[in-house]
């Protein structure tokens, strides 16, 4: 292809869009911003907001298998490592020696901005709609448990960020989640919600609890109103 013919291409909206759209997450949402302020405006576009995770399907990208963000996958691995049916909770992926060895112990000032892109990201793409949260707390004299449940969500990774962190905020705290229906890795058939996550809590009488560190706390925290059912309490014989 002659340059005259290059230079055509890529000033052709359409025709740069769809090039665009075939690089990898990374490389549109940082590098192809800075090479003009075309392409920047072209990363706008429904489709490559869709590309980006930013935005829900377009008709032309509808699909019924739910695909997980990589960019996300990469950056945040305890939301996202697969554990179904793991009932030891000290094998869970998460918890908050785990946040703490996440990518953003390397770059905590990028990460925690309330403006910072992961949050307004897509964690999944169709959206995630409803999300199950189950928390157990076993304790010297009993264990409690309760659920609540968040519908028509379109879940974002700062609302499953900021959800997660305010319920293991201390070393006595371990999280797992299971995907209904996501990419090919997984295959728990969950039917209550299109992600379930799942929290529990052991402590003792003597313990000290360690709290997480406020460096992996964002900024842009917001509140995730959850309508917990009551807890439900079974005493040790």
């Amino acid at each position: 292809m002659s340059t005259l013919a290059q230079v055509q291409v890529i000033s052709t909206t359409e025709l740069l869009e769809h090039i665009l759209a075939e690089l990898p997450l990374r490389d549109l949402l940082v590098s192809v911003p800075l090479v003009s302020k075309t392409w920047r405006a072209v990363t706008f576009s429904p489709t490559l907001q869709h590309v980006l995770f930013f935005d829900t399907l377009v008709p032309a990208f509808a699909s019924s298998e739910r695909i997980q963000n990589p960019l996300l996958v990469e950056l945040f691995p305890p939301f996202f490592a697969f554990r179904p049916g793991e009932n030891n909770a000290a094998a869970w992926p998460g918890n908050t020696d785990s946040l703490t060895a996440m990518p953003w112990a390397r770059s905590p000032e990028a990460f925690k901005r309330a403006e910072a892109s992961w949050r307004r990201m897509l964690v999944a793409q169709p959206p995630v709609q409803s999300v199950v949260i189950k928390q157990t707390s076993y304790g010297p004299a009993g264990a409690s448990d309760r659920q609540g449940v968040l519908n028509d969500v379109a879940l974002r990774m700062g609302a499953l960020y900021d959800l997660t962190v305010s319920l293991i905020d201390d070393d006595s705290m371990f999280f797992r989640i299971e995907w209904s229906n996501a990419n090919s890795n997984t295959g728990a058939g969950l039917k209550e919600g299109d992600l379930t996550l799942f929290v529990t809590c052991s402590t003792g009488c003597m313990d000290e609890f360690e709290p997480l560190d406020a460096r992996f706390l964002s900024d842009g925290a917001g509140h995730v109103e959850v309508d917990f059912g009551e807890w439900n309490t079974q005493m040790w014989d």
